[in-house]
């Protein structure tokens, strides 16, 4: 069996992937956070954990491993914090007036220092890792140490990899599938006495449907700019997919996803607007009304103050996930932003769930859209939710879409509602989106409304139901959106053991 630790495991994503590779043992996995220790352990209690700060640490004394994955924290890189940015300058010097990086983005600059340590230390002890991963948002790769940093890595003696993936477009064998867009930077090495390298091209090209070759294909991801490495997918991101076949020109092609109301539970009915105790912003009614006049169905939304935009539908996959409950569904189901920022619009719950944060700031609206709840602007902004049902999975209970439509709505100023056939947004670390709902007759007072449930998070994130999460409500949301989505890991790692044992693995599940 190849041992594996898992460093700033968090809740235990990547470990739930990681674990479903033949051939693999999770031995140790560390972590700062008391509470997400503790979920771990409740999951994976034949392991060793480390509770504390890994920079402090004696890593002399930490057990050898075959495979090596870190996930230094990613909040102080990413975009999604609307903090400015300064890592690109890091180590360029300020006058005396200037802002100072505050302690936890020095902090996350101080953690990426931890993997070449870690290697540097098992050479040192003459057992050499195999090969590892390191996790990160994308921001992390216009760090000004970057160079430095890899080729630190390259000298233990490793090859390197760069890696932007998008969860919504990992299918795992063995893990489930992620109904979110969630951008994320990887970096795989393993060493080169191994004599092999991976097949990237069997683990990482999605599948997808050509319609000028009338045909499923496996797409190949092409970089807008050329000599780009990392971005984010998308019409206004840094690349896309491609078929590979040039009869057709090699035609861009959407990889298949599934949507966002794969994670919803539509047994939840949500509060009709004009029963709440408390009134919605001004701003969140707005997109809501947006919604339903372009959708009239189910969306997800941004809430909560995050850097995402627009409501998605849920037959879409939802947007990243991070550690704040940022998505919200309203009926005719809309992914709804409830964040404080501008721009953000509904959503249909036929896309993907936006990227989940710390924080819920999605509210799911039926009529199905996502907007923002929370402060001003984009209020004229949702996202259709037309894209083909075919996309959704049969998970969930759908009953729901009969009698009216759902929208996520994001809980900040800057979202839209989208339709929850979309996927989720990114989740955070905190409650971003909310759930809404409306009747046959589109009367804003008879649309229900509800943020995300942790367990509604946790599909966004591919976990199984039957995990183990400690914490009230918040806390369990941040700690789903600070993790790994484990199909992700699980694809990833399956690659590098390939490439340590020799021995092929099957790509797609067996019976």
């Amino acid at each position: 069996m190849l041992s594996v630790y898992d460093e700033f495991a968090g809740v235990g994503g990547s470990s739930e992937g990681l674990t479903k590779v033949p051939g693999t043992q999770l031995i140790f996995a560390a972590n700062h956070n008391p509470q997400a220790v503790a979920s771990h352990a409740a999951n994976f209690p034949g392991v060793d954990h480390f509770e504390g700060d890994v920079a402090r640490a004696d890593i002399t004394k930490f057990p050898r491993a075959d495979i090596f994955w870190a996930s230094p924290s990613c909040p102080p890189w990413s975009n999604a914090r609307g903090k400015r940015r300064d890592f690109d300058h890091s180590t360029q010097g300020v006058l005396f007036w200037e802002e100072q990086p505050d302690p936890e983005t020095k902090r996350a600059r101080a953690l990426m220092e931890e993997v070449p340590r870690y290697l540097r230390a098992m050479n040192l002890r003459g057992r050499p890792v195999l090969a590892g991963v390191v996790e990160n948002v994308i921001e992390c790769r216009k760090w000004d140490q970057w160079n430095r940093w890899i080729t630190e890595i390259r000298a233990e003696g490793y090859e390197t990899r760069v890696i932007a993936l998008n969860s919504m477009h990992v299918t795992a064998a063995r893990s489930l599938r992620a109904p979110q867009s969630r951008n994320r930077l990887f970096v795989a090495y393993w060493h080169t006495s191994l004599g092999r390298t991976p097949d990237w091209n069997k683990w990482l090209r999605p599948t997808a449907w050509c319609t000028t070759c009338e045909m499923r294909v496996t797409a190949l991801q092409v970089f807008k700019k050329p000599g780009t490495d990392m971005g984010a997918y998308g019409k206004y991101g840094q690349y896309y997919y491609r078929c590979p076949h040039v009869k057709c020109r090699n035609a861009i092609v959407e990889p298949d996803v599934i949507s966002a109301s794969a994670a919803i539970d539509w047994s939840l009915q949500g509060t009709r607007i004009a029963d709440r105790s408390e009134p919605l912003a001004d701003a969140t009614m707005e997109r809501i009304r947006v919604g339903i006049a372009k959708y009239a169905r189910p969306m997800t939304v941004p809430a909560g103050g995050t850097w995402r935009n627009d409501a998605s539908p849920i037959d879409r996959p939802m947007p990243t996930r991070t550690t704040r409950e940022t998505d919200g569904l309203a009926v005719p189901p809309l992914l709804v932003p409830t964040e404080g920022r501008d721009g953000k619009v509904a959503t249909s719950v036929r896309d993907p769930l936006r990227t989940q944060t710390a924080r819920n700031e999605t509210g799911l609206a039926i009529p199905p859209f996502h907007i923002s709840l929370r402060g001003g602007g984009a209020k004229n902004a949702a996202h259709s939710i037309k894209e083909p049902v075919g996309t959704v999975t049969a998970s969930g209970n759908h009953h729901g879409l009969v009698t009216g439509q759902t929208l996520l709505i994001p809980y900040y100023s800057n979202g839209t509602a989208r339709p929850v056939q979309e996927p989720v947004g990114t989740v955070t670390t905190r409650d971003r989106w909310s759930l809404a709902e409306v009747a046959s007759s589109v009367d804003l007072a008879d649309v229900r409304f509800r943020m995300l449930e942790p367990c509604e998070i946790g599909r966004a994130m591919a976990f199984p139901d039957t995990y183990i999460v400690h914490g009230n409500k918040r806390d369990r949301v941040r700690q789903y959106g600070n993790a790994v989505t484990p199909p992700v890991a699980e694809v990833l790692i399956s690659a590098l053991v390939e490439t340590i044992t020799g021995t092929a693995l099957d790509r797609e599940a067996t019976a």
